[in-house]
């Protein structure tokens, strides 16, 4: 039973649900540095990620414009054996562009933040994250005309070094030639308690 429910959720019958790589290998040392305290899901879309980290016991929360997929994802959950994890995620509507970030210093135990930047959002991640919490960032691939929101090279390093300590760090160029733009995929740890 348990293997048909994965295969289901995380196999090719589900791409929807497939969380990300770069997710899955480190979920588990963000849900232990999170130390109870709710990992928020940022941009979560269909909740992919968010729900991966819900089985491994965290307290998640879900933050994005548009909930709906998410939404029509957790009625079918909670009627096979994932109800519990789906029970763990909490959702919040916000336009994190718009709307003011909501979380308080020090009040998250995990951020990840796949395949949406906003490195305005950066000083307040760096301020709600526990010390000791993990930021995990994935950028869009940089497939089609995506390398044109894609950041420069060392951009986001540099943003993000003077209160993180990367554990992982990996850029690759991507777009034409001449075009300063690359892919990354970072897994950071907060230094310490300095908030906003």
């Amino acid at each position: 039973m348990k293997r048909q429910i994965r295969q289901i959720l995380w196999g090719r019958h589900n791409d929807a649900l497939e969380p990300s790589p770069f997710v899955r290998r480190f979920a588990s040392k963000i849900a232990d540095a999170a130390a109870g305290k709710p990992i928020v899901d940022v941009a979560c879309g269909s909740g992919r990620n968010a729900l991966w980290l819900a089985r491994l016991g965290c307290a998640v929360i879900c933050v994005d414009k548009d909930l709906t997929r998410l939404q029509n994802q957790r009625q079918p959950l909670r009627r096979i054996a994932l109800g519990r994890a789906s029970a763990r995620l909490s959702v919040q509507q916000l336009d994190l562009v718009k709307d003011p970030w909501p979380f308080g210093p020090c009040a998250v135990g995990g951020i990840v933040n796949v395949h949406f930047l906003l490195p305005a959002l950066f000083p307040f991640f760096e301020g709600s994250l526990s010390p000791g919490a993990y930021l995990l960032l994935e950028t869009v691939p940089g497939c089609g005309g995506n390398y044109l929101e894609l950041p420069k090279a060392g951009e986001i390093r540099s943003a993000l070094r003077k209160a993180f300590d990367f554990e992982f760090y990996k850029e690759a160029k991507v777009g034409p030639r001449g075009y300063d733009a690359v892919t990354v995929q970072l897994l950071a740890r907060r230094l310490d308690g300095r908030t906003m």
